[in-house]
């Protein structure tokens, strides 16, 4: 690839990240059913399938069988639904809003070389919402907020040993950060009992970078059939250098708000394995299915929350705030299928199933990751060197109540019903061409 090229690229990236959204509604846990239109249109059922070019997200194995160069943008736009309320049958205002999730990925193989390569970059996952007019257990109106946000580039090779066989390798190089506010403008001392005061609190994003690693294998074992296998250890994230206010105005001795530097320890995102199938009935027509499992059960449990130097004389030295999950492992289960109509068009259409990782006594609707069944549709449509796709995808309503009682665990109270559910529509375009040498 020429400088020009890779130049275009990097500025293209910079401003992919400056479109990053102000936070993900995830679909599978904290990660996406599909990354580009042609993967959400089939479902996110991709892992045998992996010949085009966001392959490096899926199965890194998967480009060894492109030849030449091949560029591709899409933009995913996320458009979630809350629907909740306490057990008082008060409403939580939910606000809806619509999420662009980027990506941009390229990739050289072939001619004359076992070799391939690609680099990606793109969202990739995270989950957030935000709470108004929200009336609070001590008298007040107040908001709650969270996002967390997701972001990686990722640098593939993938080695065929022949037609038939290949194995890659995807380092994500990331940088996740986290931000929430929770009843900011609400402060209340209980004299009676002092330990079970409640003081608001208000986070500025906390960020850090990390690292993971995907392995893929793909095997054309049959004519009509390919097989293929991933595997990806998981993310650990630590989180940190931000500020946090806590509102002490309605503690007796300080009477003012706190500003302190916190750091977010215990936010995971989840390792994982799967396999798929790839079978063509036809010479138009392909049908896959990938068998998926995320290991959330040893990435999410307890996030806590640590906030140390405040800036006023007198403060406690060190404020502490433990967020319960207990996220369970997911089985996820993606089918889809591609038909070709002519030379120009091709349809797709899919079915994802991603088991709700959320507990009902850990559930709350400040992270809502609880949706299980998605349905798809897209279509692309080749003219010359460029392919337009377009996908739309649809996560139906999932109700979930939580009737924990503990405040520490369930600030909303007992009776918590969290409704959820989400359109995403995708439009990408891509661009293959030659090798010359």
């Amino acid at each position: 690839m020429k400088t020009l090229t890779l130049t275009r690229l990097a500025i293209t990236a910079a401003l992919f990240a400056l479109l990053a959204p102000s936070s993900l509604h995830a679909t599978n846990g904290m990660y996406l059913t599909g990354y580009g239109p042609e993967t959400v249109g089939r479902g996110g059922a991709n892992i045998a399938i992996s010949d085009r070019v966001l392959a490096l997200n899926f199965n890194p194995a998967g480009i060894g069988q492109l030849q030449g160069n091949h560029l591709s943008y899409s933009l995913s736009i996320l458009a979630p639904a809350l629907d909740d309320e306490n057990l008082s049958n008060r409403p939580l205002d939910a606000e809806d809003g619509y999420f662009p999730l980027p990506a941009v990925a390229y990739v050289r193989s072939g001619k004359d070389t076992p070799w391939a390569w690609g680099v990606g970059f793109l969202a990739q996952g995270g989950m957030g919402a935000r709470f108004k007019q929200f009336n609070t257990f001590f008298g007040t109106r107040d908001e709650t907020f969270s996002e967390v946000r997701f972001m990686t580039l990722s640098p593939t090779v993938a080695y065929s040993f022949s037609d038939d066989m290949a194995l890659g390798a995807t380092l994500h190089l990331g940088y996740a950060d986290a931000a929430f506010r929770f009843f900011p403008n609400t402060s209340f001392f209980n004299t009676q009992d002092p330990a079970n005061s409640f003081f608001g609190v208000d986070m500025e994003p906390a960020g850090g970078l990390q690292t993971s690693l995907r392995l893929g294998w793909w095997w054309r074992a049959l004519h009509r059939l390919s097989v293929g296998a991933i595997y990806q250890t998981k993310t650990e994230s630590n989180l940190s250098s931000c500020d946090m206010v806590v509102d002490f105005t309605g503690h007796p001795q300080l009477g003012q708000k706190v500003q302190y530097s916190a750091d977010i320890d215990g936010f995971t995102f989840a390792a994982q394995a799967g396999v798929g199938f790839a079978y063509r009935p036809g010479q138009r027509w392909i049908v896959a299915l990938d068998l998926k499992r995320y290991f959330w059960d040893e990435a999410i449990d307890t996030i806590v929350v640590t906030a140390t130097d405040p800036d006023i004389m007198g403060a406690p030295p060190e404020v502490v705030l433990p967020f319960v999950f207990d996220w369970q492992d997911q089985w996820v289960v993606a089918v889809g299928t591609d038909f070709r109509v002519n030379d120009r068009w091709t349809v797709r259409g899919g079915y994802n199933f991603g088991e709700n990782p959320v507990p009902n006594d850990t559930l709350t609707p400040l992270f809502p990751a609880t949706v299980e069944h998605h349905a798809s549709f897209g279509a692309s449509w080749l003219k010359g060197k460029r392919t337009y796709e377009f996908a739309i995808e649809h996560a139906f309503d999932n109700d979930q109540v939580n009737n924990n009682p503990d405040p520490r665990v369930n600030p909303f109270g007992p009776g918590l019903r969290v409704g959820h559910s989400q359109w995403t529509v995708s439009f990408g375009v891509s661009r293959a061409w030659a090798r010359k040498h």
